[in-house]
């Protein structure tokens, strides 16, 4: 069995045949049974499954040049959404923003019909890939103009997560696509080409539509919306409804002329705040006091404070990192065993210099240089137990630069090159000018999370 006979067959058999286990019925026929005994929870997250799921087999039907099967699953996309629109209608439910709804925009653009229902539903949290591929599809099917500033918040939002900036820079090629930053519709197809295809040197844990994985099976539907939006026509690869083969060359007969107007963001104000107390004392000042009174998840006072016959080792450690000329942090510290320091936001720790093992300061620092090619002028400040964090980290990490003594939050693609990695920092978001800065915004994000 071939791949896309193994991914279709996968597909039809968890949405369409009837299983024993629900009573020789089919995933699509059993939701309404949930319905009628007021599963309602169980049923409308069974529903939204079923929209991607219906999404999923147009888009690999799609790809392999089937455009009726496709479309006849992009119509079943929508009625699957239509009909989980209805019974939040029926039973007073407000609809909720769900995982799949973007397949649901991205249809009703491709076959132009306006389902009425998604203005109604409130979008995704920012900052976290939802968001961005609903603000595009939204822009996909109304006439609002491209909000700069709004953009740019949820950007800073990923960035602050330390998600990948290369994700970032794909959705900002649809934002150019959309508001007609390109000098011709050839460029701009030549570089969503080269965007595409590039994601299948990369593996990170992804949808099976961002086409990381199987990226010559599938079809980048975001884009697809896109040049429908823009008025663009043609053959390409990723276009509907007239699809190519991979690897053919794009045809364009009309050029796109229905481009995003911009809401240009205001100017900075030169008293804006970004979370970051710069002075090291006043930084160190701020953690004293928050950290004495830090609670875990249970409600539980947590000593951070380093015992004394520890305190002696904390020079030495970071002398052999070569962290010296420090002596605020090295202050820090020796007062406290700073992998006790919570924030509730990440799942990260601060490496401490003497507790712990692999969340040792210079076992992870260790691991990043001699596993994954981390620039030996940095020393990685917060490390993870996750297996696939030290399997294969991806995104961003938190490090100290030896070289001006400052933190940043350097990408993974960029981590052995120091000057490209920080050359663009930015205070608050991926820049701090001091340890102490760092674990003082550490602790307030802790203390936002609690709020």
């Amino acid at each position: 069995m071939s791949r896309i006979e193994y991914l279709l067959h996968t597909k039809h058999d968890q949405l369409e045949a009837p299983k024993e286990a629900f009573g020789g019925k089919s995933f699509l026929q059993i939701v309404e049974d949930q319905i009628k005994r007021d599963e309602l929870d169980l049923a409308i997250w069974n529903i939204s499954n079923q929209v991607k799921d219906c999404f999923e087999l147009a888009n690999l039907y799609w790809g392999q040049g089937d455009l009726e099967r496709a479309k006849a699953y992009l119509e079943q996309t929508l009625e699957r959404h239509n009909r989980l629109s209805k019974a939040c209608a029926e039973h007073n439910l407000v609809m909720q923003p769900y995982l799949g709804i973007e397949c649901a925009k991205s249809a009703a653009c491709l076959l132009g019909i306006d389902t009425g229902s998604f203005a109604e539903i409130k979008m995704p949290e920012v900052g976290y890939e939802p968001w961005f591929k609903n603000v595009l599809l939204n822009h996909c099917l109304d006439e609002s103009d491209f909000d700069v500033a709004e953009w740019s918040d949820s950007s800073d939002a990923w960035a602050r997560r330390r998600f990948p900036k290369y994700r970032l820079e794909e959705f900002s090629f649809y934002v150019k696509a959309l508001t007609g930053a390109y000098a011709s519709a050839e460029l701009m197809l030549s570089d969503h080409e080269k965007m595409f295809t590039s994601r299948s040197k990369r593996k990170p844990d992804s949808d099976m539509l961002d086409g990381y994985d199987d990226n010559e099976l599938i079809i980048d539907f975001v884009f697809a919306a896109i040049l429908k939006r823009i008025g663009w026509e043609g053959t390409y690869r990723h276009s509907w409804p007239n699809s190519s083969a991979v690897g053919s060359t794009p045809l364009t007969v009309r050029q796109p002329d229905r481009y995003l107007g911009i809401i240009a963001a205001p100017p900075p104000s030169p008293n804006s705040d970004t979370g970051i107390i710069e002075d090291e004392q006043a930084a160190r000042r701020f953690v004293d006091i928050h950290v004495e009174n830090q609670c875990d998840e249970e409600g539980d006072l947590l000593d951070a404070r380093r015992p004394e016959k520890e305190r002696s080792k904390v020079a030495q450690t970071l002398k052999e990192l070569g962290w010296t000329g420090d002596s605020t942090t090295l202050a820090l510290m020796q007062a406290y065993r700073v992998s006790f320091i919570l924030n509730d936001s990440t799942h990260l720790c601060l490496c401490d210099p003497v507790d712990a093992s692999l969340l040792k300061l210079g076992v992870w620092t260790k691991l990043l240089h001699d596993e994954f090619g981390l620039h030996p002028d940095f020393i990685a400040i917060a490390g993870s137990e996750n297996k696939s964090d030290y399997r294969d980290p991806q995104g961003a990490w938190f490090v100290y630069w030896k070289k001006n003594r400052k933190i940043y939050a350097v990408q993974r693609d960029e981590w052995d090159r120091p000057e490209v990695a920080t050359q663009n920092a930015r205070l608050g978001i991926n820049f701090w000018p001091s340890y102490s800065s760092f674990v003082a915004w550490w602790v307030s994000e802790h203390l936002k999370s609690r709020t």
